[in-house]
C-alpha cells in the first residue's frame, strides 16, 4: 500500500506542506516565470490530483503558516517506499525569502518520517547557486557531478557523537572560524596538528544535525576540533593561525556566510590553556576597533556528519571562504613551531 495515498499535510511553526487546493489557483498563476491564466492554474491543480492518485508524482504546496499563503510547490516522484526524489519551485516574487529552505527542512524531518524513507534525492545545475546552497544547508550531501548537474542525497543518519578522548601526549582545542570546511583545511596545514574533526560547539540542543544548526536557533557554532602535538606546534601558534583566517570585527558571521552558526570563537577544556589563549587574544584585540570573537570553556561538541569531514580534500573546488593568501600565512607559521608556550 502506498502510504502517500491518504497523506494531506505536515509542517512546523514556519511552513506547512499540503496538497494543492482550489484556493491556491490565484497564487499558482504566478508560479512560473510566464504567468498562467485562470484556466491553466485550475488545470495544474487538477492534474496534480490526478498524478497523486496515479502515484506518478506528488505535488505539495509550500504554505506560510503565518498567513496561509502559498509560496511555491514541492514535488516528489520516483517514490519506491524507501527513497524518493524531490524538487521545488518558489513563486518568483517570493524567492530569496527562505521559503525553499524551510520547506526542504520540513520535508526531510517530518515528511520523511511519515513516509519512512531512508533517502531523498535531488539534482540541480551547478550554476543555480541559490538551490545548491539550499540543499547543502539542508543536510544534502553532494554525491556526483556530470555535465554541470550536481546530484545530492539526504540520508537519514545516526545522531552525532559528543565523546572524544585526546590521545596521550597530545592536546586539544576547538576553534569556530566560520564555515568549517575551510577552517579545517587551514588547521591541517600546521605540522603539529595530528587530527581534525568538524562539528558543532557550545549549543543548547542534543545531537544537532547540520540542517538544525543552519537554522540559527541551536546556539551551536561550526567549529573544528584540533588535536595537536604541543612539542611540535604550541597552542599559541594554533591560535595565531586561527586569527589569520577570521575577521574578529564581523558580528554576524564570516565573510559572505551570515548567521549565528558562523560566529567565531575559541573553546578550551584544560583550564591551564586559558592564559595562553588569552594572551594571543589580547594582542589581537589591539589590531581591531571592534572585537566579537569569544573565548569560552568548551561546554559540548558534537561531531559533524561524515560528509563534512575533510570536505575540501574530497572536493578541492568546493566552497571556501578562506583565500590562498591566508592559507600561505598559516603554512608559514610552521617555521615557528619550535617556539613554546612557556
Amino acid at each position: 500500500m502506498n502510504v502517500l495515498n491518504d497523506f494531506r499535510e505536515t509542517g512546523d511553526e514556519i511552513i506547512l506542506l499540503r496538497r494543492l487546493e482550489k484556493e491556491d489557483a490565484a497564487a499558482l498563476k504566478n508560479l512560473f516565470d510566464c504567468p498562467l491564466d485562470d484556466e491553466k492554474a485550475f488545470e495544474l491543480i487538477a492534474s496534480s490530483e490526478r498524478a497523486w492518485n496515479e502515484g506518478s508524482e506528488y505535488i505539495l504546496g509550500i504554505v506560510l503558516e503565518e498567513d496561509g499563503c502559498l509560496k511555491g510547490i514541492l514535488e516528489l516522484y520516483d517514490y519506491d517506499g524507501d527513497s524518493v526524489t524531490a524538487g521545488y519551485r518558489v513563486i518568483p516574487g517570493e524567492r530569496g525569502s527562505g521559503y525553499a529552505k524551510a520547506a526542504v527542512y520540513v520535508l526531510t524531518h517530518q515528511l520523511a518520517k511519515i513516509l519512512g524513507v531512508n533517502e531523498i534525492r535531488a539534482s540541480v545545475h551547478k550554476s543555480n547557486i541559490p538551490s545548491v546552497q539550499v540543499l547543502r544547508h539542508s543536510g544534502f550531501e553532494q554525491v556526483s557531478e556530470a555535465e554541470g548537474i550536481l546530484k545530492f542525497v539526504y540520508r537519514v543518519r545516526q545522531n552525532t557523537k559528543n565523546e572524544y578522548m585526546t590521545p596521550e601526549g597530545m592536546k586539544t582545542v576547538w576553534c569556530a572560524g566560520g564555515c568549517f570546511w575551510g577552517s579545517e583545511k587551514a588547521f591541517r596545514m600546521l605540522d603539529g596538528v595530528t587530527e581534525t574533526c568538524t562539528g558543532y560547539a557550545n549549543g543548547h540542543t542534543d545531537h544537532p544535525r547540520y540542517e538544525d544548526v543552519c537554522r540559527g536557533d541551536t546556539g551551536f557554532k561550526e567549529a573544528v576540533r584540533i588535536t595537536y602535538d604541543p612539542s611540535v606546534t604550541p597552542l599559541s601558534v594554533i591560535i595565531q593561525a586561527f586569527f589569520l583566517c577570521v575577521d574578529p570585527e564581523q558580528s554576524d558571521g564570516q565573510g559572505p556566510d551570515i548567521g549565528s552558526q558562523y560566529l567565531t570563537g575559541v573553546y578550551y577544556a584544560d583550564d591551564g590553556d586559558y592564559e595562553i589563549i588569552r594572551a594571543v587574544f589580547n594582542e589581537e584585540k589591539k589590531k581591531h576597533k571592534e572585537f566579537y570573537t569569544e573565548l569560552k570553556k568548551l561546554e559540548n561538541f558534537y561531531e559533524a556528519e561524515e560528509y563534512h569531514q575533510k570536505y575540501l580534500d574530497r572536493f578541492p573546488d568546493g566552497y571556501c571562504h578562506i583565500s590562498k593568501i591566508e592559507f600561505d600565512k598559516v603554512k608559514a607559521l610552521n617555521a615557528r613551531g619550535e617556539n613554546t608556550d612557556d
